[in-house]
């Protein structure tokens, strides 16, 4: 890309404020910065479009809304065979430009012909969701950077059925998205006609049934309704559903991290709003200690992931990982619920630990492993619907990703902090605590370590690192680990019966695995492990020496 070339397009950008276009002439002499700005596209990936905020077309702005919408417009307009017979669902986070955004994805529809149905303020992904299977509409944008820092936005599209695109449809779409090189080519709403009148406003009543029909994923009543709760919506959207679904089910003693529950972009209480990450459960565990709370709850901004911290025996409190949570969901849904429906089944991804796994198996429970995002675990969510042959009771990923019921096809923070208070409800009613039944889990079926890890490699040469890492695992030729022989499986280059993923994954014999990948959505090596052993110090230290050797595999020994 010819970065002089695009920033001299740009001084005619019509999606560009007046500051932005005062910056944009700032730095007409600044070839650096130029050379930043304009030198790269921004990515449009099979997961969507994230990117840190800026103008230029290696970041996340205002136009490359417009265009990502035109794109989707296109797509969707070509499919149909031109007119889009029903509209599409708009939600944005707290984010400080989402709403902006928001406003722009509707006039790119509007001036393609295609209906809008727009939250007019900040709502969940699973609200998202909701609203567009009970709305009954074509599809769905949400205007979010997810768990990502405040200097990141983008969005996430989604199908008929409520769930995140699947990779082939988003082909076209980025395919659609590539071609878009000028302005010209993207058409927003120009009438006369104020923007706020001539389109659906999604008002209080999808609130009122998404909240119905989380509540009737309950599974057991016999609970203790006087359990201490602490919940904190990280500043994000978690605010309008996660507290009233909560005070619905009849929790009495919840308390509000209240510094954290005001919608701020800026995220000013925390590092990152990402509940996977420890430290950011710090002023909820605080509060927690004061208040002497069984169980913490946090969501991400746009309140699809849900994190949870336990009190143990010691009274010091233990954040949970994703896949203890998903394993103690499950274990719970398999005991309490009372209407369980023939030929179950459980979903889970490829590089989710394995305690489900043997917990779904012992239960005579069915399950299914797919690739890493929810839209995998929403796509067969459809196909039970379809086929009829097994019924969907709970989906989950190592990520905080949970899903029970199937009133939506994506990841559901709030339902899983409803779930998540009952057991802990559950088990005190019974006497003894989640925390309690984590170490029964584990002494039934063995200890695990399912620490991951995380390295970022931000730019263009990052990826090239990260593909150069990638290939280096591929090519040097694993055949054990720690002593032990290891199951290769590519999941780019093996049959797996799964779409082609750049992943790679070491099976051990006993269920333990190692994998690595680049994300889809930020500028990070993800390695996963899930090692099992006698206690929690075996598997530390067995995990220890299978994470060394897999770094060194990929070369990230020069990196730590």
């Amino acid at each position: 890309m010819d970065a002089k070339m695009e920033y001299m397009k740009w001084q005619r950008n019509r999606f560009l404020s007046d500051e932005e276009m005062a910056y944009l002439k700032s730095i007409k002499e600044d070839e650096e910065k130029i050379e930043e700005l304009f030198g790269s596209d921004i990515e449009f990936g099979t997961a969507g479009m994230r990117g840190i905020l800026g103008i230029g077309t290696s970041r996340m702005n205002n136009y490359q809304i417009a265009r990502a919408i035109q794109a989707f417009s296109n797509d969707l307009i070509r499919k149909a065979g031109g007119r889009v017979g029903k509209g599409i669902a708009i939600a944005f986070d707290t984010r400080k430009t989402s709403e902006k955004f928001s406003d722009t994805a509707v006039r790119v529809l509007l001036g393609n012909g295609i209906g809008a149905a727009v939250f007019t303020a900040p709502k969940s992904v699973t609200q998202l969701s909701f609203a567009i299977r009970y709305l009954d509409l074509e599809g769905g944008i949400m205007i979010t950077a997810s768990h990502n820092p405040k200097e990141y936005n983008g969005i996430k599209l989604y199908n008929s059925r409520g769930a995140q695109i699947l990779p082939e449809d988003m082909k076209s779409v980025i395919r659609e998205f590539r071609n878009i090189q000028n302005f010209s080519q993207i058409h927003p709403y120009v009438g006369y006609l104020r923007l706020n009148s001539i389109h659906q406003k999604i008002g209080l009543s999808n609130d009122y049934k998404y909240q119905n029909a989380v509540l009737k994923t309950s599974v057991c009543d016999d609970i203790d309704k006087d359990t201490v709760i602490v919940y904190s919506a990280l500043h994000g959207t978690g605010f309008s559903c996660v507290p009233g679904v909560l005070k619905e089910r009849g929790f009495k003693k919840v308390n509000l991290v209240k510094e954290q529950m005001e919608p701020d972009g800026d995220f000013p209480t925390i590092d990152i709003p990402n509940p996977e990450d420890g430290k950011t459960l710090d002023m909820a565990i605080n509060l927690a200690k004061e208040k002497s709370a069984e169980i913490v709850l946090a969501t991400d901004p746009d309140c699809d992931r849900a994190g949870a911290a336990v009190r143990g025996r010691d009274g010091e409190y233990k954040i949970l990982t994703g896949n203890q949570t998903g394993a103690l969901l499950l274990d719970y849904i398999v005991r309490f619920k009372k209407d369980m429906p023939e030929n179950p089944l459980m979903v889970q991804t490829v590089v989710t630990g394995g305690l489900g796994k043997d917990i779904a198996e012992k239960a005579g429970i069915a399950v299914r492993e797919t690739l890493t995002g929810f839209k995998y675990i929403g796509e067969i969510m459809n196909e039970c619907e379809e086929k009829g042959d097994m019924n969907f009771i709970f989906g989950y990923e190592e990520s905080c990703g949970f899903v029970a019921g199937t009133h939506v096809r994506d990841k559901d923070g709030a339902g899983a902090c409803m779930l998540i208070a009952e057991m802990a409800a559950c088990y005190k009613k019974n006497g003894y605590s989640v925390y309690d039944r984590l170490e029964e889990l584990y002494n039934e079926f063995g200890y695990a370590d399912d620490s991951n890890k995380d390295i970022s490699f931000p730019g263009t040469e990052g990826k090239e690192e990260m593909a150069a890492m990638m290939d280096r695992v591929r090519n040097t030729g694993i055949e054990t680990m720690a002593g032990e022989s290891v199951k290769v499986t590519d999941f780019l280059n093996d049959e797996t019966g799964l779409p082609k993923e750049n992943l790679i994954k070491f099976e051990f014999e006993d269920g333990s695995f190692a994998a690595v990948r680049p994300s889809d959505t930020e500028s990070k090596l993800k390695l996963y492990f899930y090692v099992k052993g006698e206690n929690s110090d075996k598997a530390a230290e067995r995990k220890q020496k299978i994470e060394a050797e897999l770094s060194a595999a990929a070369g990230l020994e020069m990196q730590d």
